[in-house]
């Protein structure tokens, strides 16, 4: 009997280490986790105060522009793939927009990119309108916001307009461009940018490029416009 409590008691004592031995290693390994992401999150602070205090912009035109379509593909990453049809739609919308880019560089810079810009992304022009014309849920609504999302996180001091049918699509339109934004930021590992103004209308942010970024995209409800069987239109202004 006396042998058979022994070998119980050593049994417990063995579970017993065994318990406080995996208890310990966890709380090292969780220790090591949150060191790193203290660590991520520091370095992404003072590299934003860095570039806000100096004033000094770390990029120009081609790399906002190469920023943005990196933000839409990681859009795809993030469980939003976008179709075929959207994809033509975002790379007509980047077109148009492709002078914002350069917005915040020297006067006349862009003029001097210009044939650059077409050469590296196999345009022979640029239009500053875009008119996207298919049948209903055809992915209109959401790549809108998708676009707006990247180019409110790619490109500085830029102001957005979207006008839809009616109250209920304008607010949807905002939540979503809210929705991607965070995506954005989680899979581009960036720092959130500093939310200003947050409302029914308007999402109003400070840019990391300097003091005087600020970013701003309205959405507003329209009078309805429809083109028979083919949807409504949707109208992207200063952008």
């Amino acid at each position: 009997m006396f042998s058979l409590q022994s070998l119980w008691q050593q049994c417990i004592d063995a579970v017993e280490l065994l318990r406080r031995s995996s208890e310990a290693e966890t709380g090292v390994l969780n220790e090591i986790k949150l060191e790193t992401e203290l660590e991520r999150r520091l370095r992404l602070l003072h590299e934003r105060e860095r570039r806000v205090e100096s004033g000094v912009k770390d990029m120009d035109g081609f790399k906002r522009m190469q920023r943005c379509r990196d933000a839409l593909s990681t859009l795809d990453r993030k469980g939003w793939p976008r179709s075929f049809h959207q994809k033509e739609f975002h790379d007509d919308f980047l077109r148009a927009c492709a002078r914002l880019f350069w917005k915040t560089e020297p006067k006349g810079q862009f003029n001097r990119d210009h044939q650059k810009i077409l050469e590296l992304n196999g345009w022979d022009h640029l239009a500053q309108e875009i008119l996207v014309s298919t049948p209903r849920r055809f992915g209109k609504t959401i790549s809108v916001s998708m676009f707006a999302a990247a180019i409110i996180f790619s490109a500085p001091s830029i102001e957005v307009s979207i006008y839809s049918t009616c109250k209920r699509i304008s607010q949807k339109l905002l939540n979503n461009i809210r929705k991607f934004l965070h995506l954005i930021y989680e899979g581009m590992d960036a720092e959130p940018f500093k939310v200003i103004r947050s409302n029914m209308e308007e999402i109003v942010l400070k840019g990391d490029n300097g003091s005087q970024d600020v970013r701003l995209v309205n959405s507003y409800p329209s009078k309805v416009m429809q083109c028979g069987s083919l949807g409504f239109i949707y109208t992207l202004t200063k952008c």
